[in-house]
């Protein structure tokens, strides 16, 4: 039998690679090892599982957010890094999006009732975040201090949305390219020279 921490690492893979409804309950329990019971010990349900693999995510996100940003020093840094991230793992092929956009899209309507809420937390504690950082980045006098850091960080996520959706639909590396410009844009918009 696995342990708790072990379905979930096996489930945040299937779910990042197929999807949530894409990924069966059986398929899981194979993978893990796992009769049933075990699963619903742990979480419930399916979608307890989905919560847990999205709390996971947004704790791996939100942990290489503040690696990168107390390691940068301008805004363009940071997107340069965050380029650099999604450039490298494209190249190694474990590059499937956004987990939350990739989760959200595979959803049905009732799925969308039950995840929203968690999903909605984590958009808006991302914006936060970013918020944060070109807060201190504006306190520091490297931005712009008559410029938004929400909406700062809104556009980021924006701009990394679309070309990151764009380029999961054609695989074409020009997506990544076109967010890096469109990042740079946005920086030097911003930032005070």
């Amino acid at each position: 039998m696995s342990s708790k921490e072990d379905i979930l690492t096996i489930t945040a893979d299937l779910f990042y690679t197929n999807g949530y409804n894409n990924t069966g309950l059986a398929e899981i329990l194979s993978k893990c090892n796992l009769a049933k019971t075990s699963l619903y010990h742990h979480f419930g349900s399916k979608a307890g599982l989905g919560i847990a693999y999205l709390e996971r995510m947004k704790e791996e996100l939100f942990t290489r957010i503040h690696k990168w940003v107390n390691k940068r020093e301008s805004l363009s840094e940071y997107l340069r890094a965050w380029i650099w991230y999604i450039k490298k793992s494209i190249k190694e092929n474990k590059f499937q999006g956004c987990p939350f956009a990739s989760f959200a899209y595979g959803l049905s309507m009732d799925d969308l009732k039950i995840f929203s809420p968690k999903m909605e937390e984590i958009s808006k504690e991302w914006i936060s975040l970013l918020s944060e950082f070109i807060r201190s980045l504006q306190k520091d006098g490297k931005l712009k201090k008559d410029q938004n850091p929400s909406e700062i960080a809104s556009e980021m996520l924006a701009i990394y949305h679309g070309h990151v959706t764009l380029w999961k639909l054609t695989r074409d590396s020009k997506q990544i390219e076109t967010m890096d410009r469109k990042f740079k844009e946005l920086a030097k918009s911003v930032e005070r020279r």
